[in-house]
């Protein structure tokens, strides 16, 4: 998912996912036209921000034609959608190295993917982090999900913490017997948890990259059995009870245990995990991550600061989309999103406005959709 500024002048790039979306409306008491641009053009319908969301827009859901002489003016103003902040834990383990002659070197082909994707413009401004497993053993209980809950390279909006990330991965190499992803990913997910925490708001996620299934890293850490896989997605399902939830997404990469990745991801909160082919590692493992990271976006926009002032009323809001370039057509207001549509996140004090779940799930299916917010007509509502 992507929110970028179609103006010259780019927004400021928002914690981890979020980008600056230039949005929003207000009335134009005078102008007797239906669109006017705050930078004085008139073609108000290209003059607002892309939703790029790895995904787009219902197509099917009612067009509402608004009076073209109603006092109704779109200008923007900068919209900042929900920031979200992801944690890369990846698999560094032997079997990463890909000693199958039938398969292409696992590891080789996911740092060249990885690369390609947080260098990638369509992601700028998400917020990684990154670290792998098995870690060295040292003097910390192999167990500790803590060893695991700092990450190696810390958060930063993607492409400025592109560098750090390779970096990273070009340092490492495959090694290591086993395969710990009981305190992996739990270790990931306390991180996650603390950024849920302290960056309230935001949305905040866990991507478990391997290739393998659990092993190791002892017999028993307290009390449970860390292969189990059972007790690894109830880490996940943990994560994804949080208040604020921390979803557990994951891809696959070959050889990876498939029937434990689907548990895990659907535990988490993601339905089902990425799995990548052997005939392409590096394009498959870049799609993979695209993929995930345009699910793990929130469909949320914040409430236009014209509106949380005060200068325009909450219900004289509307939502203009537009699909893979077609024409923006308005989204109707669906309080109960029993159907496409967008809600308030909370009637009673609105943050944000919130595409219902039918909407999101089309928007991320999509190549691209173009998202306005008309200010100063009353609402559609349905």
């Amino acid at each position: 998912m992507r929110i970028e500024s179609l103006h010259p002048t780019s927004l400021a790039s928002m914690v981890g996912l979020a980008v600056a979306m230039g949005l929003h409306g207000a009335c134009a008491p005078d102008s007797g036209a239906g669109l006017v641009s705050s930078s004085s053009s008139s073609d108000g319908a290209d003059s607002g921000g892309t939703f790029d969301p790895d995904g787009g827009l219902s197509t099917d859901a009612p067009v509402e034609v608004l009076d073209p002489d109603a006092a109704c003016g779109l200008v923007t103003e900068e919209a900042i959608a929900v920031p979200l902040n992801l944690y890369i834990m990846m698999d560094k383990s032997s079997s990463m190295a890909g000693n199958d002659p039938m398969v292409a070197d696992k590891w080789t082909s996911a740092k060249a993917g990885l690369t390609a994707f947080v260098n990638s413009a369509r992601f700028a401004g998400v917020r990684v982090a990154l670290r792998f497993f098995p870690r060295v053993a040292d003097d910390v209980p192999a167990c500790d999900h803590e060893a695991y809950r700092e990450p190696l390279v810390p958060f930063g909006p993607l492409p400025d913490n592109a560098g750090a990330i390779v970096a990273a991965i070009e340092a490492e190499s495959p090694n290591g017997a086993s395969t710990p992803v009981y305190p992996a990913l739990g270790g990931a997910l306390l991180q996650g948890i603390d950024v849920a925490k302290n960056h309230p708001g935001e949305a905040s996620a866990v991507l478990l990259v391997t290739d393998g299934q659990p092993q190791g890293p002892a017999a028993q850490c307290a009390g449970v059995n860390p292969e189990d896989p059972d007790a690894i997605a109830d880490l996940a399902a943990a994560g994804a009870r949080y208040g604020t939830p921390v979803r557990t997404f994951v891809i696959g990469l070959p050889g990876v245990n498939q029937s434990f990745a689907n548990q895990v991801a659907a535990a988490g909160g993601t339905d089902a995990a990425v799995l990548v082919g052997a005939t392409n590692i590096a394009v498959e493992f870049q799609n993979a991550l695209a993929k995930v990271t345009g699910q793990a976006l929130p469909c949320e926009v914040e409430v236009p600061s014209q509106v949380a002032g005060g200068q325009v009323a909450f219900d004289d809001v509307n939502v203009l989309f537009g699909l893979d370039g077609a024409s923006q057509e308005i989204l109707p207001q669906r309080p109960g999103c029993d159907g496409p549509g967008w809600r308030y996140d909370d009637p009673a004090s609105p943050a944000a406005l919130v595409l219902c779940p039918d909407t999101c799930e089309a928007a991320r299916g999509a190549s691209i959709a173009k998202i306005q917010i008309l200010l100063g007509c009353e609402t559609v509502i349905l």
